[in-house]
């Protein structure tokens, strides 16, 4: 059976590959752009995550057009807005999957769904749990030392599993097999679009198995896999994305010392400038019209955010919303933990970001130096 998967996986990337390079009809130098992007292999010079211009190309296209990968792709405010007011998308899965972690698209689109993401990670929940989400940021602050240190490694994703325990009401002997299966679902997101390797896929498919064990038998157990894997993948890159324009800023990191009120505008850009998700797998469940385009029932539809900067695009499925006050909320309380422990933060080397990651664009390493106030 893995060696089926394996085949196509294989088969997927291949064609994306493919398409990527040749137009129509092969023409070498006029490749499909969204093929480019969904192939996960566009990281330019010093860890930026669009080194060949795609999403410029992607945009030229037009607000929609058929992919050659047999998906519109749907770019623009204007085509957004009236995608999300549409009822008939959901999130799903555009390659095979081992284990899949989404809900079924049928149930993906009802509200039943959405307002059990929101009871588990939505505002209220966060406001209930602040005591220990700050509580566990200024623990994992505490854990480093001054000097050289992975930001990543050795502070967001530690940070991520004990926030996510807490939201999710983990119990604290199932701690560490917990944040083995975050670290195991860590590209669950970007395999929905892209094919990951065969022993990456089998890790993700047994974190998922895991996760689905811890949460079995929970009423809401769909709504905290979504959570676990969605959820804590998007409050990892918000944070990751928020140190990452900090360590340029030496005055600013000094601002959220003196002005705690300063860790949301920091995270508030850091969403601007980076949306959490590039692209947004889609199907619809009946047809629409999108653009002056008519998709039929069982089409794939791929939304891509090709701009920043300004007021955030409106999200084509109100339950992907439902991630962001987590998030937000650990970005928050970690910026203030750590600013609070080390006066100084400076760059110590070049981010590194993940190949296979077109969607979340997560980073691999952030080398960081934490320090004291330098006296001289």
């Amino acid at each position: 059976m893995t060696n089926a998967l394996g085949r196509e996986l294989q088969l997927v990337h291949a064609a994306q590959w493919l398409y990527a390079i040749n137009g129509e009809p092969f023409v070498p130098g006029a490749g499909d752009p969204y093929a480019r992007l969904v192939r996960g292999f566009e990281i330019g010079e010093g860890g930026t995550d669009d080194g060949g211009g795609v999403l410029a190309s992607i945009a030229e296209r037009g607000p929609v057009w058929r992919s050659r990968l047999d998906t519109w792709v749907v770019t623009g405010r204007t085509a957004l807005q009236e995608l999300s007011g549409c009822p008939d998308l959901a999130v799903s899965a555009a390659v095979p999957q081992a284990q899949t972690w989404l809900p079924d698209p049928a149930h993906g689109r009802t509200t039943e769904l959405a307002r059990h993401l929101a009871v588990r990670g939505g505002t209220r929940a966060v406001r209930r749990h602040a005591g220990a989400l700050a509580e566990r940021a200024g623990q994992a602050a505490d854990r480093l030392g001054a000097g050289p240190v992975d930001l990543v490694a050795d502070f967001v994703e530690q940070l991520t599993a004990a926030m996510y325990a807490a939201l999710l009401d983990v119990p604290e002997e199932r701690h560490a097999a917990f944040a083995a299966d975050l670290a195991a679902v860590a590209p669950a997101v970007d395999a929905l679009l892209c094919p990951q390797t065969l022993e990456v896929t089998r890790r993700l498919a047994a974190g998922v198995r895991g996760l689905r064990e811890l949460f079995a038998g929970r009423d809401r157990a769909e709504a905290d896999l979504v959570l676990a894997v969605a959820g804590a993948r998007a409050a990892s890159d918000l944070l990751g994305n928020a140190l990452r324009t900090l360590l340029g800023r030496p005055g600013e990191w000094a601002l959220l010392r003196s002005d705690p009120a300063h860790a949301a505008r920091v995270v508030e850009e850091a969403l601007r400038d980076r949306p959490l998700w590039r692209a947004y797998p889609l199907v619809a469940l009946a047809p629409a019209e999108v653009a002056g385009t008519r998709v039929e029932t069982g089409d794939a539809v791929t939304v891509v955010i090709t701009g920043v900067g300004g007021d955030p695009a409106p999200l084509p499925v109100a339950a992907c919303a439902t991630v962001l006050p987590a998030a937000r909320a650990q970005a928050e309380q970690a910026l203030l933990a750590l600013a609070a422990r080390f006066p100084l933060l400076r760059p110590d080397g070049e981010p590194v970001r993940v190949r296979r990651a077109p969607l979340t664009r997560r980073l691999a390493r952030l080398p960081a130096r934490l320090g004291e106030e330098e006296t001289r």
